[in-house]
């Protein structure tokens, strides 16, 4: 690509990158209507009601989809991860490690079983390691929570190995990583739940929704029973209100849009992945900016992406390239949307305020004791990708002009702002 100079940047009147707008496309083209319609003329859409079929058929295919052999369909991607921990037995003043840069969904189960979240530092994938794992472990350690962050995943192979051997369980959160594989193989199927979302801004989309898959029927029916105030509605009723739970269940409307967006989730998610790596094609080499490394064995559906700023090398900081980017028409961001731990909730420490001290400060405040307190401070390389990353827009209909012309705006600051 050509040398650009300051003078021809968009942001100071130069023509844009980026000539015409992003191609967009309707999500809801194809069975959803129609199967819309004939759960409504089922006459009930309770999933578990006799005539019901589409939840029942939603989870036979996330089964398929996963490979494992048991599926519940929630609320959320959020309820499922919650399911998740309720599968791994979490309970009151357990340490559940996990990665920061991620949703407050991950997190928001475990505090509410009164478990106590401790964030591990992620690598500069964005994705938990075992060495960053290994450094949060202490004898509390009942679980880690491994979020496969923006389509990448995290070496799950090594962190299931090194977790099990230790007698910790390890929970997926794929929300962000429909059709992504490790070693060919999808994430969600390596751990003792991988746990998904089909929320609107996922690859897949009900408006709101998910799956929790598990492996054995002992855990199948804790979680289901969990998710559905314990009526034991699926194993006979012979547990009926015995045990605590939740109502996650969703509606038959829900299963029928499902079952339509499963039908073409593998073509979604390879054309995410082909505009994924033509893009980090197209970056290599940039000046001052390097991709988000990869996992050894990675197939990534790029949910979005990370550009790494060094900014040693550039006359100007993150936020201004970020802004010179946007003025060219791209689509960009920073990364800081992903950063737990300097959220007020870990900072003030406050989880419900209208509880008096220190009842309002539980789980991050211990009955016996024991306090918790979080700093960015505590998480290097967290806190230098909040503070270099750029996070690149990435959908399902973005051509392949979209996608040069995202690299050639990017390009075209970083050559202006890089130093000589």
């Amino acid at each position: 690509m050509s040398t650009a100079t300051l003078t021809q940047l968009a942001i100071h009147g130069g023509p844009k990158a980026k000539t015409t707008p992003y191609t967009t496309g309707k999500r809801y083209l194809d069975n959803e209507l129609a199967y819309l319609k004939d759960a409504l003329e089922q006459n009930s859409l309770f999933y578990a009601n006799p005539k019901a079929k589409w939840v029942k058929r939603a989870c036979e295919m996330m089964k398929t989809y996963t490979g494992m052999p048991y599926a519940f369909m929630v609320t959320s991607g959020s309820a499922a991860v919650h399911l998740g921990l309720i599968a791994a037995g979490i309970g009151p003043g357990d340490e559940v490690i996990l990665s920061p840069n991620t949703d407050t969904g991950t997190a928001m189960g475990i505090i509410e079983e009164g478990a106590v979240p401790v964030f591990a530092d992620p690598e500069f994938t964005m994705q938990l390691s075992v060495d960053s794992i290994a450094k949060r472990i202490t004898p509390r350690t009942k679980a880690v929570i491994v979020v496969h962050l923006a389509g990448e995943p995290a070496p799950i192979d090594k962190i299931v190995e090194f977790c099990h051997a230790k007698g910790i369980k390890v929970i997926e959160d794929c929300a962000q990583s429909w059709g992504a594989k490790l070693h060919g193989k999808p994430v969600g199927s390596f751990a003792d739940a991988g746990c998904y979302s089909t929320n609107d801004y996922k690859h897949i989309s009900t408006g709101d929704g998910g799956f929790i898959v598990v492996r054995d029927e002992t855990t199948f029916r804790r979680v289901a029973n969990y998710g559905d105030k314990h009526y034991d509605r699926l194993f006979g009723g012979s547990q009926y209100q015995q045990h605590h739970g939740v109502n996650y269940r969703v509606s038959e409307l829900l299963g029928a849009v499902c079952v339509a967006q499963l039908e073409k989730v593998d073509q979604i998610t390879s054309r995410q992945h082909d505009i994924g790596d033509r893009l980090r094609g197209l970056l290599k080499g940039l000046p001052g900016g390097r991709m988000a490394p990869q996992s050894e064995g990675a197939y990534s559906s790029y949910w979005w992406s990370m550009l790494l700023v060094d900014v040693e090398k550039m006359s100007v900081g993150r936020d201004e390239l970020i802004k010179a980017i946007q003025a060219e028409g791209v689509g960009v961001d920073s990364s800081q949307r992903y950063d737990l731990v300097q959220f007020d909730l870990y900072k003030k420490r406050v989880v419900r305020p209208w509880l008096p001290e220190p009842l309002n400060q539980y789980p991050f405040t211990q009955p016996d004791g024991r306090e918790y307190h979080y700093s960015i401070d505590d998480l290097p390389r967290q806190k230098q990708i909040m503070a270099t990353g750029i996070r690149i827009n990435i959908n399902t209909f973005y051509s392949d002009q979209d996608v040069d012309e995202t690299a050639a705006g990017i390009w075209k600051v970083f050559e202006a702002y890089a130093k000589a």
